[in-house]
């Protein structure tokens, strides 16, 4: 009957606060690294579609050009 109260006893202690303050640091840190990356990624695929938009955006429409008399320099109105 002690032995048996012995190994409860033994069971029951308190844990060292130090472990566990490393395993909650290293569970932090790990949560924290994969929060950046996926924010990352998230940032990148934004990129990726922003360069794709500028891309296609680069040739002059033409609308603005029709009608448009060529521009004069102040110096010239006056």
């Amino acid at each position: 009957m002690n032995t048996r109260n012995d190994v409860k006893r033994k069971s029951d202690q308190s844990l060292d606060a130090r472990l566990v303050l490393a395993a909650a640091q290293l569970r932090f840190a790990a949560r924290v690294d994969f929060l950046v990356a996926r924010w990352l990624e998230r940032c990148a695929t934004n990129a990726e579609a922003a360069q794709w938009l500028f891309k296609t955006d680069r040739k002059p429409t033409r609308e603005f050009r029709i009608g448009c008399e060529p521009c004069r320099s102040i110096s010239t109105l006056g």
